[in-house]
């Protein structure tokens, strides 16, 4: 599938501020699954960008402000050509889990991180525990996890803010897709199944259903494209196959709807933007993203820039002098 993606990020202060830097994850990788056929950022006013792969295998670009300004636009077009992902072939027993090479291999998805915590029969360990007392297989404990997350949580966007508590999601009952994600990663950690969180986009323009946490309004939209946000799942390491990805927002394995922007412990290593500001302005941060479909043998354009989708909620986080501005994903 052939895929064009715009997204724009558009920063406001209420007050002209003296210098801003940030840094920016919204370019997709290329891998085994989907190639990236072309991409740029553009920025108003016009920057140099510094492009680098971070720890993470992510590319980040930096862009940095140092004159005052009360504005900043920034615009990601991207072409993306995705393909299914491969089918599950393997079943190894929930047994192979312990083995030392393969847990040294992943120790860094298999540990708490800030965003993915928990103890040792606390809510998260026990509602794990539960989940995967009957499989036999690790894929078994995967989908047995997954499905108890979207038992235990409804999809409600705006519902949470960015660092809330997996023992909070859980006494709330509802999150957006990296709250899905993050529960999950938590769960699955703590029965030992070594797992990453993912950012990425998620095409959802589906003649069969709406997919929960993309679809954000349709006919705001050019024709043939979507409004949405920027999505989340997870990939779980399975021993003898490698990383399975799958969407705990809407059920099921990820496939060429997805485009992965990339991947790390939490949403805390995949920030979509990021960035701090010297200033005593109050900032306010509009984010939209459009995804279209191309023929196979169309031009690898990105989406219209032209398109006026809703915007999507982001978080400007403590309004004060070198704020952090981060975007969160629904």
């Amino acid at each position: 599938m052939r895929l064009s993606i715009s997204y724009r990020m558009h920063f406001r202060y209420s007050e002209a501020v003296s210098e801003s830097q940030n840094e920016v994850r919204v370019r997709p990788r290329s891998d085994e699954r989907q190639q990236v056929l072309s991409y740029r950022l553009s920025s108003l006013p016009e920057l140099p960008v510094l492009s680098v792969i971070d720890y993470w295998g992510t590319c980040v670009e930096h862009l940095g402000v140092r004159t005052p300004h009360t504005e900043l636009e920034l615009l990601a077009e991207a072409a993306v050509e995705t393909e299914p992902s491969p089918a599950m072939e393997v079943a190894p027993a929930a047994q192979t889990l312990v083995d030392e090479g393969f847990r040294s291999e992943h120790y860094e998805y298999l540990a708490p991180s800030a965003h993915v915590c928990w103890e040792p029969g606390d809510a998260v360990a026990g509602l794990a525990a539960v989940a995967v007392a009957d499989a036999v297989s690790v894929p078994e404990m995967v989908t047995a996890v997954v499905a108890e997350v979207r038992s235990a949580l409804r999809y409600q966007q705006g519902s949470t803010d960015i660092g809330v508590t997996l023992p909070e999601l859980l006494a709330g009952g509802e999150g957006v897709c990296q709250d899905f994600a993050h529960l999950a990663a938590g769960m699955l950690r703590s029965t030992g199944v070594p797992t990453r969180y993912v950012s990425g986009y998620l095409f959802a323009l589906d003649e069969t259903a709406p997919v929960a946490g993309a679809v954000d309004a349709v006919d705001s939209a050019p024709e043939g494209a979507v409004s949405v946000q920027t999505h989340a799942w997870i990939e779980a390491a399975i021993p003898g196959w490698g990383w399975w990805a799958l969407d705990p927002t809407n059920g099921g394995e990820v496939g060429e709807r997805h485009v992965v922007i990339g991947c790390g412990r939490d949403y805390g290593d995949v920030p979509p933007v990021r960035g701090v500001f010297a200033g005593s302005g109050t900032p306010e941060v509009d984010s939209e993203v459009v995804i279209g479909r191309q023929a196979d043998d169309g031009p690898e354009n990105p989406a219209g820039a032209s398109a006026r989708p809703r915007p999507v909620r982001v978080v400007a986080q403590n309004p004060n002098r070198r704020d952090q501005q981060s975007a969160q994903q629904q």
